[in-house]
């Protein structure tokens, strides 16, 4: 059995103890508090250092916000139109229904890109925690990467069920979102009297913003998955790693694991840990690892989200090392996913940043939102092949120490 199937099994043992005796973890749950306790231990077993839970409070919902802001833009409809015909006054309804999918449009931009907004700070929250450890360098320190997993599970809703479903309420979602900013025009066109059609087509628009809202309903629904792959298998390889480096530390990198609650609810958990450690960490690497434990397809996302933000030329120069060092692990580059992977909050703040994925022969993460992400899926070599990958990549990351320094 070589090195990397044999921190493949540790990992596939964290697997099988998340995603079957603590089972499905939802945000702010009582099931992930059991998980970053467990994690926590693990971190204790292993000897890392400053082992610790950091609480914070989370959103109960990822979801609330978009369903607000759809509701917004379909009133401002109604009382566009209502407006016109009590008040014959077209610009006073234009300007109220233009206004609303302005609050949509920016509402919208600052949950893309992970910044705080109005609904974010006024909705309600409940408790939720990140385990965290350390292994110091073996040497002085001169630089510090943070490895990153989450702990929580999607809601399995229907919607998520099979690929051409996702397909599918990705493309309606995204017609919903650009129906805001068309609204928000012709509202303008039409309450200045530029287009006669423009409360027409302003009121088609609330008919998809109408679709939205009941889009992100529906992705709120259903129990969550037991989460094997997506991500049981993330945090087991972030557990193999750092016991691997535990008995092996890099001389000069000081590694931090860090096994994040609430991503699931916009990356609140990676979140609350960047706004803590801000100044200790304001230069750190940061890998993820997400949905690692099924697929052939060895992939690390280059540009991510819906507005495609682009990982960093230093870890792109780094990931591009490891490819030509293992040729044999095939890694390849996505490089666009409308999904935010687990340091999504650290792409957008300009870290050095990616995240590791294995994918099978159809394109996204094996049984991603799913209710069948069970364990006995969970593929060692899958494991095996995302952990080699991870730790030729703290080797690169620690060779720039010496170059940068």
């Amino acid at each position: 059995m070589s090195d990397d199937t044999s921190w493949a099994e540790r990992a596939l043992h964290h697997v099988r103890h998340l995603a079957d005796r603590i089972g499905p973890r939802g945000a702010t749950t009582p099931e992930e508090k059991r998980a970053a306790d467990y994690t926590q231990l693990q971190m204790q077993k292993i000897g890392l250092q400053d082992v610790r839970l950091e609480s914070f409070r989370a959103p109960r919902s990822g979801w609330l916000p978009l369903a607000i802001v759809f509701s917004a833009a379909v009133w401002g409809t109604f009382i566009c139109w209502g407006g016109f015909y009590l008040t014959q006054m077209k610009a006073i309804g234009a300007i109220i229904g233009a206004a609303l999918c302005l609050f949509g449009v920016w509402t919208v931009y600052r949950q893309v890109t992970f910044k705080d907004h109005f609904l974010r700070r006024r909705l309600p929250r409940s408790p939720s925690v990140n385990a965290i450890g350390c292994i110091p360098a073996a040497d002085r320190t001169k630089q510090h990467v943070v490895l990153v997993s989450h702990l929580d599970t999607h809601p399995a809703a229907w919607v998520f069920q099979s690929p051409r479903r996702a397909k599918i309420f990705r493309f309606l979602l995204t017609a919903s979102f650009a129906s805001l900013i068309i609204g928000m025009i012709m509202y303008v066109l039409g309450g200045f009297e530029w287009w006669d059609w423009g409360f027409v087509f302003a009121g088609l628009c609330g008919l998809a913003q109408s679709a939205g809202i009941l889009l992100v309903i529906q992705a709120d629904q259903g129990n969550f998955s037991p989460g094997a792959n997506d991500n049981a298998s993330g945090v087991g390889t972030v557990l193999a790693l750092a016991e691997r480096l535990q008995q092996n530390p890099l001389a000069h990198t000081d590694v931090w694991i860090l096994c994040s609650g609430s991503q699931t609810i916009n990356g609140d958990g990676l979140l609350a840990f960047l706004d803590k450690h801000a100044d200790q960490l304001s230069e750190a690497w940061f890998v993820g690892f997400e949905g690692v434990g099924i697929g052939q397809r060895l992939i690390y996302v280059a540009r991510e989200g819906l507005l495609r933000r682009s990982i960093q030329p230093a870890m792109r120069d780094a990931i591009e090392r490891v490819i030509q060092a293992q040729p044999d692990l095939a890694a390849q580059a996505r490089t666009a996913t409308e999904r935010y992977t687990t340091i999504g909050p650290a792409t957008w703040r300009g870290f050095n940043s990616a995240c590791i994925s294995l994918y099978g022969e159809r394109d996204g993460i094996p049984n991603w939102r799913n209710r069948k992400d069970n364990s006995p899926r969970i593929e060692v070599e899958a494991l095996a092949k995302a952990h080699e990958f991870g730790w030729e990549l703290l080797q690169q990351i620690e060779a720039l120490s010496g170059a940068n320094n």
